[in-house]
């Protein structure tokens, strides 16, 4: 009986350790998915764990509340099957602006963007 709960604790553990490297390494999705024009890839954003997000700011008036746009994340480009096709980090993830071109997918945060498409998109 003791080892039966300590097996079980030890799986609730590693179950939580994972759940928290998925959190704060990987990131969890954030807002939906956006399909090319011709359905072949989607991109979407992750943002990724801080804990100052949980410490409240004041900023002045006519400021605006910058904890809204600077949130870290990635901006993930993927195959309709699901096959990650490429990735690129932005410390402000929500106000990233994503635009598809021809054989590449563009976008415009913190940082610049540039995810070249494989031709067999699907």
């Amino acid at each position: 009986m003791k080892t039966a709960k300590r097996l079980i604790g030890a799986a609730l553990a590693l179950l939580l350790a994972y759940q928290g490297y998925v959190w704060v390494y990987y990131g969890m999705p954030y807002r939906e998915r956006r399909y090319s024009p011709n359905q072949a890839f989607y991109y979407q954003k992750y943002r990724l764990f801080s804990w100052s997000r949980w410490i409240p700011r004041m900023t002045m008036p006519g400021d605006g509340d910058s904890s809204l746009y600077a949130i870290d994340g990635y901006l993930r480009v993927f195959k309709a099957d699901g096959t990650l096709e490429g990735e690129g980090y932005d410390r402000c993830i929500s106000v990233t602006e994503v635009f598809w071109t021809g054989r590449s997918l563009v976008g415009f945060g913190c940082t610049e963007h540039l995810i070249r498409l494989s031709a067999d998109g699907g």
